[in-house]
């Protein structure tokens, strides 16, 4: 879940007296159809803002031929300060601005805040470092991903071409599956690192070794902020990344490429944010958070935790939640 302008207005609203936004009633055909064909595109226009500034700012493609150090500082410089930006942003806005006081307060699905520290301490929490050097680590790989795909363009040992328009239908045909692949993508190389809960011949259970030894990292943010969702171990990185390299398989514009990248970098800013709308809502990824083996992926474009048995409907979870809330 990317935020975006109406997330800033909704807080902003509610922080002024807006009643919380009403859980949404049971899908209707046209709201799932609007969805599954425009609002999954226009809920992730941050992401496509920021491909098209890296195009033009930090997409040096004549210098890339070569490995040198001017263009590649450029790519990795605008890259790591972008997720500063944009991660710092959030995290200021919804747990330390004026506008996230009610927020954090009343739509904050677990109420103790992993930013701040409790009792006498003062400064950054454990959890706070731990987040901040691994999701500047995620950024930096994700800029190297950018880097060796412009070296094999400009190097011409991969295909590409330079005109979007030059072919319209599939050039946006491409931006438009991005949105789906995405999701698709993400459900089974994040299943992938989690227990498999079956031993193969000689290697025993792939999924808990790498859960053991890679994703656990992760789950160390059992209640995650803004920071958490590129708080990865470094080889999961490079799995979650591999979602870039669509151009190793179709001639692409570098256009497309950047969508992925930076769908792939700040979807999770607001997913992991731990508060309700109007901010972020992952609840279904909260309770993945929180319970380890429910909820692995995005019930989009298809529920493969339906399909596979693992699904917990966030909906019933926080009517409990707000009922406990309640009694105390």
């Amino acid at each position: 879940m990317t935020y975006n302008f109406g997330h800033i207005v909704g807080i902003i609203r509610f922080q002024r007296g807006a009643k919380a936004p009403e859980p949404p009633g049971p899908p209707t055909w046209l709201g799932q159809a609007w969805v599954y064909l425009i609002g999954c595109h226009t809920g992730h226009l941050l992401d496509f803002c920021a491909a098209l500034l890296c195009y033009f700012v930090a997409f040096p493609l004549e210098e890339a031929a070569e490995w040198h150090a001017d263009w590649v500082f450029r790519v990795v410089g605008f890259n790591v300060l972008l997720g500063w930006a944009l991660n710092g942003f959030w995290h200021w806005f919804v747990y330390l601005s004026p506008f996230s006081k009610r927020m954090l307060s009343e739509r904050k699905f677990n109420p103790v805040n992993p930013y701040q520290q409790q009792g006498q301490q003062s400064g950054p929490t454990a959890q706070f470092r731990r987040e901040f050097i691994y999701t500047t680590l995620g950024w930096l790989q994700s800029a190297a991903f950018q880097c060796v795909m412009m070296w094999l363009w400009a190097s011409n040992q991969l295909p590409c071409y330079l005109d979007f328009w030059a072919h319209p239908v599939y050039s946006i045909g491409h931006l438009w599956v991005i949105a789906y692949w995405r999701e698709i993508h993400f459900y089974w190389v994040h299943r992938m690192i989690h227990p498999w809960r079956r031993s193969l011949p000689l290697i025993g259970d792939p999924g808990a070794f790498l859960y053991k030894h890679v994703h656990s990292l992760h789950h160390k943010s059992y209640n995650p902020g803004p920071w958490s969702g590129l708080c990865m171990h470094p080889v999961e990185h490079f799995v979650y990344y591999t979602c870039t390299l669509l151009p190793l398989v179709f001639t692409l514009h570098p256009m497309h490429f950047l969508y992925v990248k930076f769908h792939a970098d700040i979807a999770p800013i607001a997913g992991h944010d731990g508060l309700d709308t109007p901010a972020g809502n992952g609840d279904f990824h909260y309770l993945h958070h929180a319970k380890f083996e429910v909820n692995y992926g995005v019930p989009f474009p298809f529920n493969f935790d339906k399909y596979f048995g693992t699904w917990m409907d966030p909906t019933e979870w926080k009517e409990e939640a707000m009922q406990k809330r309640q009694r105390r």
